[in-house]
């Protein structure tokens, strides 16, 4: 029995020596063995050859002990890589603690054979012993032949009797001695019933790292199946502890078996049996020290024995081993070797996929590195042609490619954001992955490869209207980190490893796929050992969008071609096994019903415990039922930004709850993911090509995206559609076409190009369609601007089919938006159509009436712009309804416009059934333009509301009334019954009109307001003076004095205006009716005083058209291209003559005081004069540069007698 009151002894054969710190920290990530073993110290005289009772027992209070001595790892570092692929990449080797100590021991261990097996993931190195005997020289089997042929052709060549490839002790005496630590251990394990009276809280072995299940954040992939995890998959050894391994800057992954006991004044110690007679070599105080730095234990208790029978214990604490007599060692050199071997390994074991050889013989002083992969493919070339061609397989190869797959997905799922380095490095591992693995032997995992590599390019969630990706983060860990530190330029200095004696160090490049370096040289501080290979280290994942949507879909192309390697027998047994575990279900569920589970009366209920953080990720439910949840998560790539997080928490339930029963089989699951990638991407490029301007890129990124969606739609009832948003942006491409039709055979060409990566993926789209109904519009563009904008009306609507409430508002508007827009081409079309059948018509009419029987047949089909108008009115009335139904007043007003201008276009339109275009409707078409422009002007309330929709509504209405006022003035009725009822109309319309020119507001429409207003001051005058002559009034006193005041301010308004607008033309016009006016009254003037009041006045007013002249002449050079002007030109001469020869009667029949009779005679004989030699037919220009100089001489002869009196 133990003692507790009796102390173990500690040792005292440790030699004098100065503490030497070693950094060292183990944490543990996974241990089946959670607690120590519980310790009993053996009494004195204990016999050790007996068995004890429990000994080889297999049970959990075993504490591993059955498998520290007898169990073989294998190849472990394969195993735990794929336990632990958050590791790989972060940790510089991953393997078996006894590979670790065999590489340390090496300065020490001159006899000793090494044979381990190496390969490269990421910054991480694998390590596997490598038993020569067991994998080459003793199997038939022809898994290792070609390994097996180069090795015993190339490098064993000096003989088997040597042994020099033996790597393990078999002898019977090596056998008795691990059978008898097996007893003690056995022995030393306290029994169950024993009370446990220490806290084992406080054992420093147990700085454990819980492994969490792993972070789901993306939809469930395929697993690598047991047996192509590991090159012996047979093999299925677990360790007792799973440590990461902090030595001094090295940290590695590690599986060890050492037990460890714990006591209640010691709870953390290793037990370790020695023989008395037999001193402690070197080689066994190294293995000492570096179990218990591995597993972080502070002290050995050593156990002496003599034939089996215990003699004694001490204590040592694991900084004073190396220190021990007879086997003193320096830790120092133990951390030259560690650092100088990973070095060594990691400048020549460059090449992920390659499998590397690491071999020193028995008594060999050089360690030799051989890439087996390079040298066999050389070996198989320099073959003779003759030979039958023999397909070399690498069992090393497949646990790798899966390896690489493995820890690229636990990177892709774990990390929160994947930033460009960490996307590149995973991307370079999917990359050789991809390579290693033949995609007809393993399409699940390839498959899975490029999805995965296509999401990093453009990730799930992204909103492909603003696609944002990670930006480049400096603090970034990666994979190959070491691997990025600076090197010089391609010039390595070989002298730095030569030596005096010999070469001491050789690259693999130098080597032609060898590499060595001397034992004697990694004991001394750490060397440089470069290798002369270029290292590429992974670049940092930085691409455009359209560069990233592009690589996106090669790998989704390629991910779809390797569906065709599927096998379906697997997929059947898949089912069948499916099948099964359904009826298994049933039974379980038949057999608790009839068994309910009633509660027993000793036995205490145990409450349910689960930890509170890890609840999101249910384990069970993976094979219980499919959720619709799951079916609906596949339909959330297409979301945006602000939905991301609901995006993440769908995925997560997809994950857990995903049933390939659901989807019949990988191949199906595999290519929804791969489908729900491109239409995904297909949005995003759509979006970018939209943005670009490449509108035929576009439509066809759209319309493979909704194919995609359709063959969604096929799998999953209940998918969310994103046809709203897609059909949506392919009605503002159509839309966009219209505006820049120029482009029109760019756009076309750009539709119809297609790439590899496209039509593999549109083939597999249209063999998934094939035979279902047609439910999405053609979306390849025409050659008709009406058909494109057609195009947009009907992507629109089955837009809004699909769409949700709140996406519909924002489609309607764009649907009102280009109704609208056709609505004005149709009304344009319909002018112009209308236009030239009028034309024709006249000249026919002017032609004579030829073929007068062809008339009826052409009157009998209706005329294209009656189907112009319609469809522009139709247009129109449901851009309304789509901006009522949203209530955008500003666009509602706006349409409300453009219905006012069609009711104006409507109003001069003869329909085929009308004979003429009478007033009365003329006047219904313009109320009802009224009406629209009035809503127009309700729905912006006020002109703060819109300023400029306001103001074109305000002139659009001004035109409207003022264009009607014209027709009614100039083609009013002749009966005299409505003829003051027409009158009055008419100037009420001046009227209003008049006060809707806006003249005071500054703006483009000022000068057009005011010009419009000098028109409509013309218009009131002529009405009132025609007012004043239909009176039939003889006499000047019989006028209506406010009739002829409103006359003259109204024609005085207009000359003001028109002149400060420089508007000859009109201005002319205005002046020739005041000169007029003025004649009029001074016919109806009975006195003569009176009469030569209104000639003087009607004089005055031909003098002031000098002006009008002089500007003609100086801005258009006196050229006169207006026939209308010309005729007014020779109509105001004759009025100036006039006016002279009335004046000079007037002066000379009555009293004449001032001589004026002289002066009009003059200037009435210098008109006369000043038109000799121009001939009858006088050019219009002539003439006007004859007025202008007439009128200046006779301003000369009123200013000269003026000037006299």
């Amino acid at each position: 029995m133990e003692d507790r009151n009796e102390e173990i002894e500690p040792c005292r054969s440790i030699g004098p020596h100065e503490l030497d710190v070693v950094k060292s920290q183990a944490v543990i990530k996974l241990s089946p063995v959670q607690l120590p073993a519980h310790f009993k110290r053996l009494e004195c005289n204990t016999n050790l050859n007996l068995p004890p009772l429990n000994w080889l027992t297999t049970s959990h209070s075993s504490h591993g002990l059955h498998q520290a001595l007898y169990q073989s790892a294998g190849f472990a570092s394969f195993r735990l890589g794929q336990m632990f692929p958050d590791c790989v990449g972060e940790v510089d080797v991953v393997s078996d603690a006894e590979n670790i100590k065999q590489l340390l021991k090496l300065p020490y261990s001159a006899q000793s054979a090494i044979s381990m097996v190496v390969h490269k993931v990421g910054n991480t190195l694998l390590l596997d012993e490598f038993d020569i005997q067991k994998y080459l020289l003793r199997k038939a089997d022809d898994d290792w032949k070609w390994l097996r042929s180069f090795i015993l052709e190339h490098i064993l060549t000096y003989g088997d009797t040597q042994h020099n490839y033996c790597l393990k002790e078999r002898s019977r005496e090596a056998l008795q001695t691990k059978n008898l630590l097996s007893k003690f251990l056995y022995h030393s394990l306290k029994q169950t019933g024993d009370e446990l009276d220490y806290d084992v809280a406080t054992t420093p072995s147990q700085l454990t790292s819980r492994r969490q299940g792993l972070p789901i954040t993306g939809p469930v992939l395929p697993e690598p199946k047991i047996e192509e995890n590991v090159p012996d998959p047979k093999s299925s050894h677990a360790f007792n502890r799973n440590v990461v391994w902090t030595f001094e800057d090295i940290r590695m992954l590690i599986g060890t078996d050492m037990p460890i006991f714990g006591g209640p004044n010691r709870p953390c110690i290793s037990l370790r049996l020695r023989d008395a007679a037999q001193p402690i070599n070197v080689l066994t105080g190294i293995d000492y020290w570096l179990d218990n730095l591995m597993c972080n234990v502070p002290e050995v208790v050593m156990c002496y024995h003599l034939d089996g029978i215990v003699q004694k214990y001490e204590i040592i604490k694991t900084e004073d081993l190396p220190y021990l007599e007879n086997s003193q060692f320096s830790p120092q050199v133990v951390r030259n070797v560690a650092q100088n071997i990973l070095a060594f390994l990691k400048a020549n074991a460059t090449k992920a996929g390659h499998t590397y050889w690491l071999f020193k013989g028995r008594n060999d002083d050089v360690v030799k590195l051989y890439d087996l992969t390079t040298l066999c493919q050389s070996q198989a070339a320099e073959k003779s042609e003759d030979d039958a061609p023999q397909q070399q397989v690498n069992p090393f190869t497949v646990p790798v490619g899966m390896l690489l797959y493995s820890v690229a997905r636990n990177m892709k799922n774990s990390l929160p954001h994947i930033s460009p380095k960490a996307a590149g490095n995973i991307r370079a591992l999917l990359d050789n992955c991809i390579k290693l693995l033949p995609k007809e032997q393993y399409p699940q995992i390839v498959s899975s490869s490029h999805y995965i590599l296509s999401d990093l390019h453009v990730p799930a969630g992204i909103d492909p209207k603003a696609p944002k990706f990670e930006e480049v983060d400096s603090d970034d860990q990666s994979l190959y980190d070491d691997d990025e530190e600076e090197e010089d330029e391609e010039d390595y200095e070989d002298e730095l490893f030569d030596y005096p004696s010999e070469k001491s160090y050789q690259s693999s490049e130098q080597g032609g796929g060898r590499a060595n370096v001397a034992v004697r040289h990694i004991c001394d501080a750490l060397r440089d050992f470069k290798s002369h290979a270029k290292k590429a280290k992974p670049a940092p994942l930085l691409a455009t969008t359209a560069e990233r949507c592009s690589i996106s879909l090669e790998h989704i192309s390629a991910g779809l071609s390797c569906l065709q390697y599927f096998n379906g027998s697997q997929e059947e047994k898949l089912k069948e096994s499916e099948t099964n575990a359904k009826k298994e279900e049933k039974r379980r569920i038949l057999h608790e019903e009839q068994n309910p589970n009633m509660a027993k009366p000793f036995s205490a209920i145990p409450l349910p415990y689960e930890q509170l953080k890890l609840n999101q990720q249910p384990a069970q439910p993976v094979v219980k039922k499919p959720s619709s949840k799951a079916k609906r998560s596949k339909s959330k790539e297409l979301a945006t930004t602000a939905k991301s997080k609901s995006v993440n928490a769908s995925n997560r339930q997809m994950s857990a709850k995903f049933n390939t029963q659901h989807f019949g089989s990988w191949n199906v699951h595999l290519k929804l993911l791969l489908l729900e990638k491109a239409c995904l991407t297909f949005a995003t490029l759509a979006e970018h090509y939209y943005e670009s301007r490449s509108y035929g890129f576009t439509l066809r990124s759209i319309e493979l995206a909704c194919r995609c969606q359709q063959v969604l739609n096929k799998y999953m009832a209940n998918v969310v559609s994103q046809h709203s948003c897609l059909l949506g942006r392919a009605g503002d491409c159509f839309f966009q076409m219209s505006k820049h039709w120029a482009a029109i055979e760019e756009y076309v060409q750009q539709y119809e190009e297609q790439d590899a990566s496209i039509s593999v993926i549109g083939d597999e789209l249209a063999q998934e369609l094939e035979g279902e109904e047609e439910e999405l519009p053609s979306l390849a563009p025409a050659n008709n601007v009406e058909q494109v904008m057609l195009h947009s009306c009907k992507c629109y609507e089955r837009a809004l089919e699909h769409a949700q409430k709140t996406e519909s508002n924002e489609l309607l508007r764009r649907l009102g938006n280009v109704r609208n827009e056709l609505g004005l081409k149709y009304m344009y079309w319909a002018q112009e159509e209308y236009s030239e059948l009028m034309k024709k018509k006249e000249s026919t009419k002017a032609s004579g009436d030829s073929q007068p029987e062809d008339s009826p047949s052409a009157d009998s089909a209706e005329p294209l712009y009656v189907k112009l108008t319609v469809n522009s009115y139709d247009c129109l009335r449901r851009g309304i309804e789509a901006f009522t139904a949203v209530e955008d007043n500003v666009n509602l007003a706006f349409l409300y416009c453009n219905m006012g201008r069609f009711m104006r276009l409507r109003a001069h339109l003869t329909m085929p059934n009308e004979s003429a275009i009478t007033l009365e409707s003329q006047k219904a078409f313009y109320s009802e333009a009224f009406n629209y422009y009035e809503k127009a002007k309700d729905c912006l309330d006020t002109r703060k509301a819109n300023a400029e929709l306001w103001d074109l509504v305000h002139w659009e209405l001004s035109t409207a009334t003022f264009t009607l006022a014209k027709q009614l003035q100039d083609y009013s009725a002749a009966d005299k019954s409505s003829l003051v009822d027409a009158s009055k109309e008419v100037l009420e319309l001046l009227q209003k009109s008049l006060r809707l020119c806006d003249v005071e507001h500054a703006g483009a429409r000022q000068v057009l307001y005011s010009f419009r207003s000098g028109l409509i001051h013309k218009r009131i005058a002529s009405f009132h003076y025609s007012q004043l002559r239909s009176h039939g009034c003889c006499d000047f006193s019989q006028l209506s004095k406010s009739t002829l005041q409103l006359c003259k301010y109204h024609y005085e308004k207009a000359t003001q205006i028109l002149e400060g607008l420089k508007e000859v033309g009109d201005l002319l016009t205005v002046q020739l009716e005041r000169i007029s006016l003025h004649e009029f009254l001074a016919e109806l003037s009975t006195h003569t005083a009176q009469k030569i009041k209104q000639m003087q006045a009607a004089l005055d007013i031909c003098l002031q058209c000098q002006l009008i002249f002089a500007h003609v002449i100086d801005t258009n050079s006196g050229q006169v291209a207006d026939d209308e002007f010309a005729a007014h030109l020779t109509l105001f001469e004759t009025r100036l003559q006039n006016a002279l020869k009335t004046l000079t009667k007037l002066t000379l029949s009555g009293k004449d005081p001032k001589q004026l009779s002289k002066l009009y005679k003059r200037m009435y004989m210098e008109t006369l004069t000043g038109k000799h030699g121009l001939g009858a037919q006088q050019l219009p220009t002539a003439c006007l540069k004859h007025l202008h100089m007439l009128l200046a001489r006779l301003r000369a002869m009123c200013d000269t007698q003026l000037a006299r009196e």
